[in-house]
């Protein structure tokens, strides 16, 4: 064998082993890309792009915007949960004990603010059995208060957090 052809064998040898130990093909391409993160987790163009088509169809004029801050804030919740240990089968669930264990608690309907609301929305409940409008007024209340100590929670993990946004 020449010196040419065992040459030209090493080359082809060389060239042969650059293809199996790179996997990526040159002519590779982005097949996702991240758009967000928040410390160590991701959120990626195609999570986000499913998640605004799902919310358009639930939400009329929802805006990009609105819907990768959604996704930040459910990834804070999540993150936060696993930090707590908690688990669920899914993270909807995850995030149901989460709160329930994290905001729920600290929240207290006293019988002041219920009296108030009633005076204040009296003409809403005229005819009603007084029972079932406390009961209904006292779930309004604890909905408000769960959406407000919620949005404060979410306002402090947000400065604890490193939260990246691409542009998109």
């Amino acid at each position: 064998m020449s010196a040419f052809s065992k040459a030209i064998k090493c080359i082809l040898f060389l060239i042969a082993i650059s293809y199996i130990l790179n996997p990526v093909p040159c002519s590779a391409r982005i097949i996702d890309r991240v758009v967000a993160s928040v410390d160590d987790s991701a959120i990626t163009l195609s999570e986000f792009q499913e998640e605004y088509m799902e919310m358009r169809k639930i939400v009329d004029g929802i805006t990009r915007e609105e819907v990768i801050n959604s996704m930040i804030n459910r990834l804070l919740l999540i993150n936060e949960a696993r930090r707590m240990r908690l688990e669920a089968p899914t993270h909807d669930e995850l995030l149901m004990v989460y709160i329930g264990i994290r905001i729920k608690p600290r929240i207290v309907i006293r019988e002041k603010e219920i009296t108030e609301f009633y005076r204040r929305h009296i003409d809403e409940f005229k005819g009603k059995d007084p029972l079932l409008a406390r009961s209904a007024i006292e779930r309004h209340l604890f909905e408000v208060e769960l959406s407000e100590q919620l949005k404060r929670h979410l306002e402090q993990l947000r400065a604890d957090a490193e939260i990246r946004r691409n542009h998109f």
